[in-house]
C-alpha cells in the first residue's frame, strides 16, 4: 500500500465501526463512512466556503459549505475535525460540535458530525489555503447559500450538513408569542 494512501473507517447503517479500507479501495457509493464538517464562521456571521480544486475526485470545482474530510483509522470525530481545519486553511480553533447527521447521494453515505467555529484574522492569521483541495475562499450568508440566488454548485453532502444546522437553529428558537 501506498505511504500516502489514507485509510477511511467504515462504519454500518447505524454509524458502528464495522472496518476500515485504504481510500483507493473505497466504494463511496455503496459503503458507509465518517465524515466531519465544520461551519467556520467569520466575524460579522457569513461562513467561509470553499472552492473546491478543478481535480478534486468529488465534485471538482464545487463549492464546499464546510471545511473537514473523512475520518480516518485511529481518529475520532473531533481529531479529524481539527486536522481538517489546519490542512484547509491553515488555522485551529475551539470547535462546538452541532450533532450527527446521515446523508446519501450520488456516490455517498455518510454518517457526518457538524462542529462550528470563529475565525478571527488577528487571533488565527491570514489563512493558509491547501492548493490541492482549495482554489479559493469566499464570504456568504447562511440564507445566501440556502437560497442559492447565483446558481452555485455545492457539494451535496456539506449542502446537506448546512441545512440540519439550519434546521437545529430554527426547531431551537423560542415560538414567537404575537
Amino acid at each position: 500500500m501506498p505511504v500516502n494512501d489514507e485509510v477511511i473507517i467504515l462504519v454500518d447503517q447505524h454509524n458502528h465501526i464495522i472496518g476500515d479500507v485504504p481510500r483507493r479501495l473505497m466504494n463511496f457509493g455503496k459503503d458507509h463512512h465518517r465524515v466531519t464538517y465544520i461551519l467556520v464562521f467569520t466575524e460579522n456571521g457569513n461562513l467561509l466556503v470553499q472552492k473546491r480544486t478543478d481535480d478534486k475526485a468529488f465534485c471538482p470545482s464545487f463549492y464546499g459549505v464546510t471545511t473537514g474530510g473523512v475520518v480516518a483509522k485511529g481518529e475520532s470525530y473531533i481529531e479529524s475535525a481539527h486536522r481538517e481545519l489546519e490542512e484547509e486553511l491553515g488555522f485551529d480553533a475551539p470547535l462546538q460540535s452541532q450533532g450527527v447527521f446521515f446523508t446519501q447521494g450520488k456516490g455517498f453515505k455518510i454518517w457526518g458530525k457538524i462542529y462550528t467555529c470563529h475565525y478571527h484574522p488577528e487571533t488565527h492569521g491570514p489563512l493558509t489555503l491547501q492548493p490541492k483541495e482549495v482554489a479559493s475562499i469566499h464570504e456568504m450568508s447562511i440564507q445566501t447559500i440556502l437560497d442559492n440566488p447565483d446558481h452555485l454548485d455545492f457539494t451535496p453532502d456539506s449542502f446537506d450538513a448546512l441545512r440540519h444546522y439550519a434546521n437545529k437553529l430554527t426547531s431551537a428558537q423560542p415560538d414567537d408569542p404575537n
